[in-house]
């Protein structure tokens, strides 16, 4: 069998996660032919003097402890953990997830040699969790302490005697050829930083060619999103709903950076144009509203200063305030750090004008009286999340799509369409420097 270099990220309140899902590791695959790397991301349980005893005897365990006081995250230790391996096979892991019998055997098997395939394994999830074609929903536990494992073990080995086909899809665990990886891919887009993560490396993942599959016979218990949203995320009490309520905040902010990066929500590639919003404030404007339509859009012009600041002002502290709450970064630690994050500086597409006269490839117009009169209209709803769909239609239907067009309230100069989201598929942006990550 092929070694795999198995590399398990693990955090606060993680401690017996992360030993389970090495004793799960031991049990069911031939351990010591595989490699074992651990990301000790953040700590409140001595998990990493509880390693180094697990480890006595284990040569093939290496392990990664940050000191920094503040959490490197998941889009960054993944590509870490990678990085370090020694062998050609590498398996990403959550700490709070349980692999079944033989794991290794029916990944390698689906992996099939296959230097253009990543593969995931098949989840298994208590009913917390919504159901979904790609997953099982069975209640085994939702702590270590309740895991019901030889029930687990025994279902995992009905459901691999049914020997289910290989599906599309793709979501963590995951595995693939170490450099299929780094030169495919490159790694995770850094400026998600409490998620959509995942929906970004989907979408460079199919637009790549690489070959994303499931397999049902290398299955993994997963417990309660532990490494995304802490423990106790699904209970009904007070420190529940206000983690959540953070939680909530910042994945909103998330799908905010996302459609900016692609144009849109969703999995598969798209197409998206340069589009600039050239917006006059000819009566008190909302910045609600204007919030609202600033991610569809790559450049937003306004003649008013004071607006422009706000908006700005506004646009920037949402966008990293309830990540860094979430992760506990102070402000001077971010200051000290954001450079090490992908994304463009949100400041950079507000612009002041009262007479713009570039020539950017798209120019919407409109003035915020009638935006605001329109703005709950469907066709102006539809246009302002779907620009992109628009123009890509007028490319598709017409050689001479240079011109003006009107939709409601918007008047459109187009001048070019040129797809910019092909250079979010360049590999070598999502690479960094990992050298300083030592595993010992």
């Amino acid at each position: 069998m092929n070694s795999i270099s198995f590399c398990i990220a693990s955090a606060k309140n993680e401690k017996y996660y992360t030993l389970d899902v090495l004793k799960s590791l031991e049990d069911n695959t031939e351990f010591t032919n595989h490699e074992v790397l651990i990301f000790i991301d953040s700590d409140n349980q001595n998990t990493y003097e509880a390693l180094l005893d697990y480890r006595q005897g284990k040569p093939n365990i290496k392990i990664y402890r940050n000191t920094l006081g503040f959490p490197v995250g998941s889009q960054r230790n993944v590509s870490i953990m990678f990085a370090q391996a020694t062998k050609d096979v590498v398996i990403y892991l959550q700490s709070d997830m349980v692999v079944c019998p033989n794991f290794d055997k029916y990944f390698i098997e689906a992996l099939d040699n296959n230097t253009k395939r990543v593969v995931s394994a098949a989840r298994i999830e208590p009913p917390i969790h919504p159901a979904s074609p790609e997953k099982i929903v069975k209640d085994f536990g939702l702590t270590p302490k309740e895991f019901k494992y030889e029930e687990f073990i025994s279902f995992t080995k009905e459901l691999q005697a049914e020997n289910r086909p290989l599906m599309e899809g793709h979501f963590a665990p995951f595995g693939t050829y170490k450099q299929t990886y780094f030169e495919y891919m490159g790694g995770f887009d850094t400026q998600f930083r409490c998620s959509r993560e995942d929906s970004d490396f989907i979408i460079r993942l199919k637009a790549t060619g690489l070959d994303t599959v499931q397999t049902w016979n290398a299955c993994v218990y997963h417990y309660t999103c532990v490494s995304s949203r802490g423990t106790g995320w699904y209970k009904k009490d007070e420190e529940a709903e206000i983690k959540n309520q953070w939680q909530t905040k910042a994945d909103q902010e998330e799908l905010k950076r996302f459609i900016r990066k692609w144009g849109y929500f969703g999995h598969e590639y798209k197409t998206k144009y340069n589009t600039t919003l050239v917006l006059d404030i000819n009566t008190a404007p909302d910045l609600n509203i204007l919030s609202y339509i600033e991610p569809y859009f790559d450049k937003i012009v306004l003649n008013e200063q004071p607006v422009v600041t706000q908006l700005a002002s506004l646009v920037k502290y949402n966008s990293h305030y309830f990540a860094n709450k979430r992760w506990n970064y102070s402000p001077e630690y971010w200051e000290e750090v954001k450079s090490e994050f992908m994304g463009p500086d949100l400041l950079d597409k507000f612009v002041y004008s009262t007479n713009y006269q570039e020539k950017d490839d798209v120019i919407v117009t409109t003035d915020y009286y009638s935006l605001s009169k329109n703005i709950n209209d469907s066709t102006v709803r539809s246009f302002i999340e779907n620009t992109n769909a628009t123009f890509f239609s007028l490319l598709m239907n017409s050689n001479d799509y240079k011109g003006t067009y009107k939709i409601k309230c918007f008047n459109i100069k187009v001048n070019n369409l040129v797809d910019i989201n092909l250079y979010h598929l360049d590999n070598t942006q999502y690479l960094f420097n990992t050298d300083k990550y030592i595993f010992s």
